[in-house]
């Protein structure tokens, strides 16, 4: 079973990563989708909702397909969500299973800053999901991986939605013109649960 894993802040999830997520899942031929909020990104600032609401959301952003289970392994976990650890323990529940770790082109670009980052390729292939326009250069560590473990490394090319979780936040605490950058069902949690300031 082909097993990809889709980790995230998800502070809120918008079509970006929704649309990227299933053309990637599409693409990789999946079997499976695991979509995982980050309890205490290592990377970010704590995230303004919830770890339970951020769940909630992912649950919401991609009902109705069974491929794709919102998982809460990194929310049980106690500390910063390291990839490294979450793929160790996916790779060792699912030995016989293939795991691909979807990353955005902005993450893959700093995975020498990753904590393991060199062991990540001993519990799953790396699948990057790169824009037409790359902002962010490859570090030299970085490129030197592409070309030493191409074999491993899928460079994808997925539709192009530019919404900025930060830029979504602040639109929702303003009230301009955030409904149509997420999920309807989630745009409705949104408004229920009185997140990012509304």
């Amino acid at each position: 079973m082909l097993r990809i894993i889709f980790g995230g802040t998800f502070d809120p999830i918008h079509n970006g990563h929704v649309t990227t997520s299933l053309a990637a899942f599409a693409e990789l031929n999946g079997d499976v989708m695991h979509v995982m909020p980050s309890a205490q990104p290592p990377h970010r600032d704590y995230p303004g909702a919830s770890a339970e609401q951020r769940l909630t959301m992912v649950e919401l952003a991609y009902a109705g397909n069974p491929q794709i289970v919102a998982e809460d392994w990194e929310l049980k976990r106690d500390g910063p969500s390291y990839s490294l650890l979450t793929l160790r323990e996916m790779h060792e529940r699912w030995p016989q299973d293939k795991l691909i770790f979807l990353l955005g082109n902005d993450a893959f670009a700093k995975l020498d800053s990753w904590y393991g980052w060199q062991e990540l390729l001993n519990y799953a292939d790396l699948a990057v999901m790169q824009r037409l326009a790359q902002d962010t250069p490859w570090t030299t560590a970085v490129e030197e991986l592409v070309r030493t473990h191409s074999n491993k490394i899928h460079l994808l090319d997925p539709p192009n939605i530019a919404v900025s979780a930060t830029e979504l936040r602040a639109a929702i605490a303003s009230n301009t013109a955030w409904r149509e950058q997420v999920p309807a069902r989630v745009a409705r949690f949104i408004e229920q649960q009185h997140l990012y300031g509304r």
